[in-house]
């Protein structure tokens, strides 16, 4: 099947091409909700009004202490959790799949107020009731041998404890039973948390009896930013903030169209305020593109505004192609350009006349508003 354009819109889509020379730039900008929340309902509001939470990659941060400083801004949620899979790492979410984390590992990012953001392990107190604190804290040790509990007083991390216990042919102490005229002072017993489980005792013996202090134990999943110190603080996810939201000034539009209907679509939006035409994208926005349109288009790939008309391939933005990396004479009527949603970095070219989900670009219309 063929789509052959007529010679007027030809004529019209390179008219209007080379008064569209000013280059086409994705902006980010921060939201944030007047509401608190826990974290969890944060990113669930992010993704419903906006994109997703807030992430370094999303936006700037040296962008931010003006906006915070406009808003009167204090702590909020940013799109950083500690991986459910392994509980040292510390990464951004996963706004290609609106699941879950992704990326580097940032537990010993420079942005944390401490350093290093910490695990959850259990300490017995002064007060003979447990307590849950940073592992990488250090303490005495608490050591069994068989039914044989020992008191050490070597101030180790609950890690180093349990290196020691062993050395000593035995493990850090597990306790299911009301045993408190065992212990003197406070120490590590061999208790902990890995992110996103329950916990646990060393061995993975059953855990059915406890012995919290009030209001213990807590535990620290989720990641803050604060404006006035501007590092990250680890705390808990039920903990009420408000969300710092990220939204970009692209629009996936998940209605299938012929890539022409879906110019047209773009085009018909312009406002007084704004400007928008169909993407015509830069190969170092492909990334972050295949990431937005993953969850988000229905169809495997999404039009752009890569055109090919007079024997030539245009973007409708009109900035200049390689034409060496697109077909110097298209077959079948493959005369406009696609973005797959899967790991391809280069454009693929299709039929006109088939249909699929696009992504409409907004621009500041000049004189108008400039906000997104």
């Amino acid at each position: 099947m063929g789509n052959k354009s007529s010679p007027e819109l030809t004529l019209s889509f390179l008219l209007i091409t080379a008064l569209c020379l000013e280059a086409v730039h994705i902006r980010s900008r921060p939201y944030k909700s007047i509401d608190k929340m826990n974290w969890t309902e944060a990113r669930l509001y992010c993704q419903s009004h906006y994109v997703d939470l807030a992430t370094w990659n999303t936006v700037k941060k040296g962008a931010l202490a003006e906006y915070f400083t406009e808003h009167g801004v204090s702590q909020v949620w940013i799109g950083l959790h500690r991986d459910p899979e392994k509980d040292s790492v510390w990464k951004w979410i996963n706004i290609k799949t609106g699941e879950g984390v992704s990326g580097d590992d940032l537990s010993h990012s420079s942005d944390w107020a401490d350093k290093h953001p910490k695990s959850h392990c259990a300490v017995i107190g002064d007060d003979q009731m447990w307590h849950s604190t940073h592992c990488s804290k250090k303490n005495y040790v608490y050591c069994s041998e068989g039914d044989r509990i020992t008191y050490h007083k070597v101030d180790l991390t609950w890690y180093g404890a349990s290196q020691y216990c062993q050395d000593m042919n035995g493990n850090l102490t597990t306790i299911t039973k009301t045993i408190t005229s065992y212990f003197e002072s406070s120490g590590w017993i061999g208790l902990y948390r890995q992110a996103g489980h329950t916990w646990s005792w060393i061995g993975n013996l059953s855990f059915n009896y406890s012995d919290w202090a009030p209001g213990e134990p807590v535990t620290e999943d989720c990641g803050l930013f604060d404006p006035v110190t501007e590092e990250w603080y680890s705390t808990a996810c039920s903990e009420e903030l408000q969300p710092l939201c990220f939204k970009d000034n692209l629009m996936v539009v998940n209605e299938n169209k012929t890539w022409e209907e879906a110019l047209s679509y773009c085009r018909n939006m312009t406002t007084s305020d704004f400007n928008y035409d169909i993407l015509s994208p830069h190969y170092s926005d492909y990334s972050y593109l295949r990431e937005r349109i993953y969850s988000r288009a229905t169809t495997d790939e999404v039009w752009i505004g890569l055109r090919f008309l007079g024997g030539k391939w245009w973007l409708v933005s009109g900035e200049e192609l390689n034409q060496e990396m697109l077909p110097e004479c298209p077959s079948q009527w493959k005369h406009c350009g696609t973005l797959s949603k899967h790991d391809t970095n280069n454009w693929i070219t299709r039929d006109c006349s088939e249909r699929r989900n696009f992504i409409c670009y907004r621009d500041y219309n000049k004189g108008g508003n400039q906000k997104l």
